[in-house]
């Protein structure tokens, strides 16, 4: 029974000194390694001297610096002082981290953010970024959005709740969209939600006279019910409205040259008929001087 105890002991003891597996009663334990210096240190191979709580450790070369790929839970100063949660770095660099804030860094050591991505992202899905509760603003339908150096691409329908503003940070009061530079469109359409000038052509419209239009652009240097100078300068120019406007004194010019019209065919004829009379009253005259000479 000793021999077979002495056997045993000869075995367990060979075995653990190949694997280089450390577990002792108090203090520090390793696999793949005697000399562990985190609170549990496994290596597939190599070997590791960093410190932290827990390192899964693969390759060739020691340390973070080296050929090996490294996962570890660190729980104690390192990395120039940080308190590093989580850390995952090979030859290439740093892959992934997260740091005493609770932030993580993806490419990057010093994440400043809650996800500090350096390097592009790819979603295959649709994903939501929002402060407080978030509400789809377009149920069932899908977005693409690709933001780069050169600005942001968008794929599909997109809602914005809130004003844009492209070349300024204002957005004047009432304004949804605001643009400091030029515009260049294919087509405008503007839906109105006022009245189109149509009626000026109802029987009961009453069509101002030449006479007021006259006295009002006198007294206001503008036409009646277009906006002034002044008013185009401080509040700008209502494409919609303008257009609603300038269709509606189209469409009383139309009418007064209809009226103007109507007046010349009017006067017309009565010079004819007066001509007819003139003609009549002449041809009597000469009857009468004849009749004198008699």
């Amino acid at each position: 029974m000793k021999k077979l105890y002495l056997a045993l002991s000869a075995l367990l003891f060979s075995v653990s000194a190949f694997a280089q597996n450390t577990f002792p009663a108090g203090g520090n334990v390793g696999i793949g390694t005697s000399s562990p210096t985190s609170g549990l240190e496994v290596h597939t191979e190599g070997s590791n001297v960093n410190d932290g709580a827990l390192f899964l450790v693969g390759g060739v070369n020691a340390g973070f610096g080296g050929g090996a790929t490294l996962a570890g839970i660190k729980t104690i100063a390192g990395d120039g002082g940080q308190y590093n949660l989580f850390k995952v770095q090979n030859a290439a660099g740093l892959k992934f981290l997260i740091n005493g804030l609770g932030n993580v860094g993806i490419g990057t050591g010093s994440p400043q953010t809650k996800l500090d991505v350096v390097g592009g992202i790819t979603a295959s899905g649709e994903s939501h970024y929002y402060l407080g509760s978030y509400v789809d603003p377009l149920v069932g339908a899908g977005f693409a959005i690709k933001v780069g150096s050169s600005g942001i691409a968008v794929n599909g329908n997109s809602v914005f709740n809130d004003g844009i503003s492209i070349g300024t940070s204002t957005l004047p009061t009432g304004y949804k969209f605001a643009v400091n530079g030029g515009v260049i469109a294919s087509t405008v359409t503007i839906k109105l939600y006022s009245q189109w000038p149509d009626y000026v052509f109802k029987l009961n419209y009453q069509l101002p006279s030449l006479t007021e239009v006259k006295t009002y652009i006198d007294k206001n240097q503008h036409l009646p019910e277009i906006p002034s100078e002044q008013e185009i300068a401080k509040a700008g120019l209502n494409l919609g409205e303008m257009n609603k406007l300038l269709m509606k004194k189209v469409e009383e010019l139309t009418l007064y040259a209809i009226e103007n019209e109507q007046k010349d065919k009017e006067k017309d004829k009565l010079l004819t008929t007066l001509q007819k009379q003139i003609d009549a009253l002449k041809e009597q005259l000469t009857a009468v001087q004849k009749e004198i000479k008699k």
